[in-house]
């Protein structure tokens, strides 16, 4: 394949492997970078089929953990968010010695509504996939803007969000958004979740819609060594609406179960 592209930025003495939603590259994180980058060496991924690996071949979710193996730092805290977290969580599995801690964004083992689980309803994430495909630009506007709240003090954050999202050879193409469809459709980690032995934080919104609060309660008993916490009044996209609460959380778990240095 071509050569796998990323970015890197930060000093910091230990690596943070940032990961991506469906069909979203890594300018989705604009707004925590600085301060994160203070205490981490940030590589900010775009998965094949995406952003600066737009002319990478989509591919699927065991040849996503190879590259990252092959090309990323070993003892890296692997950070995804959404579909991201499914794979920096299949990562862990896959390297355990590899992986210094997993952090999970508003992410699930299973991301499909069953009986007794909650999640999305397959109907949903078709038509959500239709709109990304039809109406690319439309769609996340309007879901940045919802995650949001309508609230007046994040217009002006999502308006320099969109235009470095929307920007030339960000918008992934129909077979990369397939595949991430049936990665979101087909991965089911509930029954592994449990092995999962390094640090863990899961980080989620309470109004989030995609990935339910009640996930939370269901993975505290299926992996009670991982630590959950839920922000209020946030929905999918904790990083933008709450980002100050959310770096905070993340370098207080962090600072007591790695030695950060700034």
């Amino acid at each position: 394949m071509k050569k796998f592209t990323w970015t890197t930025l930060g000093n910091g003495d230990i690596n943070l492997i940032i990961l991506n939603g469906w069909g979203i590259n890594y300018k989705i994180w604009f707004f925590i970078v600085k301060k994160l980058s203070m205490y981490f060496k940030l590589h900010l991924i775009d998965l094949p089929g995406i952003g600066v690996n737009k002319n990478l071949q989509p591919t699927n979710i065991q040849q996503i953990i190879e590259i990252l193996n092959f090309y990323m730092p070993k003892n890296s805290i692997y950070l995804g968010w959404s579909l991201g977290g499914l794979i920096a969580t299949n990562f862990a599995l896959v390297y355990p010695k590899k992986t210094l801690g997993l952090i999970s964004v508003s992410s699930s083992p299973y991301f499909i509504k069953q009986k007794n689980w909650p999640g999305i309803e397959k109907k949903n994430i078709y038509h959500i996939y239709d709109d990304l495909l039809n109406q690319y630009h439309k769609t996340i506007s309007n879901f940045l803007f919802l995650q949001t709240f309508k609230e007046e003090k994040y217009f002006q954050d999502l308006k320099i969000l969109k235009k470095m999202l929307f920007s030339k050879n960000n918008i992934p193409n129909q077979q990369t958004l397939k595949k991430g469809l049936e990665i979101l459709l087909s991965v089911d980690l509930r029954s592994k979740i449990s092995m999962i032995k390094v640090p863990f934080l899961r980080i989620y919104g309470s109004l989030d819609t995609l990935v339910p609060k009640k996930i939370s309660s269901l993975i505290d008993l299926m992996c009670p060594e991982s630590y959950s916490i839920i922000i209020e009044k946030a929905g999918h996209v904790p990083f933008i609406s709450h980002k100050e609460e959310f770096c905070s959380i993340l370098l207080e778990y962090f600072s007591k179960k790695i030695k950060i240095k700034n």
